[in-house]
């Protein structure tokens, strides 16, 4: 059986398997993420002989492709199932808490997907967290925002990289956030949405900035609830409808929030937004 290592935020994920192998490494932005050896912190098994079996359904929601739903639930054993179309399968027993096992997985998208969640629920237990945020990055700190899809992520980084100097953009869609020696700290991931942007850096989070579409560009610092309620609907959907798994997720977001500003703006989409943002948050925090 053929082996892949890959350092993903600070945390070595080890991929072993036949068939599926080559096919997740040829997913872009695999390859940046590749290292020689180490010892891995995750297991993930693909092509495990798993059998679609009854499992109690507590969610489901619309996988990245847009196209398809995952299910996910509980098994007769306690373990986490995620279903991906008709056959394709996930399993995580938290009494094995850094291997996850995936099925060959029937199309190309719910690999991708797939191996988004691998990640994503050891790594809640082990301090990282994947936020659906486009961020940038400027005079060596992360500026992760944050909001729906439409809301103008994209293009409010984009903003940022046109007009203000010394910026770069860490990641589009899933960069993976973690307390970094007491400091909060935005990895780039190989999930980065339709963006090809695969960075194997990090960075301190300077802010959280929560995006909103108006007809004037007004900005606002946010109390400690509505920070909480600002990053929380941006971490895996998930993790919200298990109870273990939420109150890890509490206890990450408070610790998050606790020592990074929190900002709402609303917006439109144009050079005075980024201008606003930029001096708020750097110039006048």
């Amino acid at each position: 059986m053929a082996e892949a290592l890959l350092n993903i935020a600070d945390l070595n994920v080890r991929f072993s398997g036949d068939i599926s192998l080559e096919h997740a490494l040829n997913i872009p932005g695999m390859r940046t993420f590749l290292i020689p050896d180490g010892a891995p912190d995750i297991e993930v098994r693909l092509d495990h002989p798993l059998q679609a079996a009854p499992f109690h359904e507590v969610h489901r929601f619309e996988i990245a492709d847009g196209h398809s739903e995952c299910r996910v639930g509980i098994d007769a054993e306690g373990a986490y199932i995620y279903q991906f179309g008709a056959s394709s399968l996930l399993r995580y027993d938290e009494r094995r808490p850094g291997e996850v096992c995936l099925s060959t997985m029937e199309q190309a998208s719910y690999l991708r997907f797939a191996l988004w969640v691998a990640y994503s629920l050891p790594g809640l237990r082990m301090g990282r967290v994947p936020v659906h945020s486009s961020t940038v990055v400027h005079d060596g700190r992360a500026v992760m925002c944050l909001g729906e899809s439409g809301t103008g992520k994209s293009t409010h980084t984009r903003l940022w990289l046109k007009h203000i100097p010394d910026c770069h953009l860490l990641n589009d869609d899933s960069p993976i956030v973690a307390l970094r020696d007491g400091v909060p700290t935005a990895y780039g991931s190989p999930w980065s949405g339709k963006t090809h942007c695969y960075r194997q850096e990090h960075f301190p989070i300077a802010a959280l900035l929560r995006l909103e579409q108006r007809p004037e560009n007004r900005i606002r610092r946010l109390g400690t609830v509505e920070a909480f309620s600002a990053l929380q609907p941006s971490c895996p959907p998930s993790f919200a409808q298990d109870e273990h798994s939420l109150d890890l997720l509490c206890d990450f977001i408070s610790g998050i929030i606790s020592l990074t500003p929190a900002y709402r703006l609303g917006c439109l989409p144009d050079e005075g937004a980024a201008r606003l943002s930029h001096h708020t948050l750097f110039c006048n925090p």
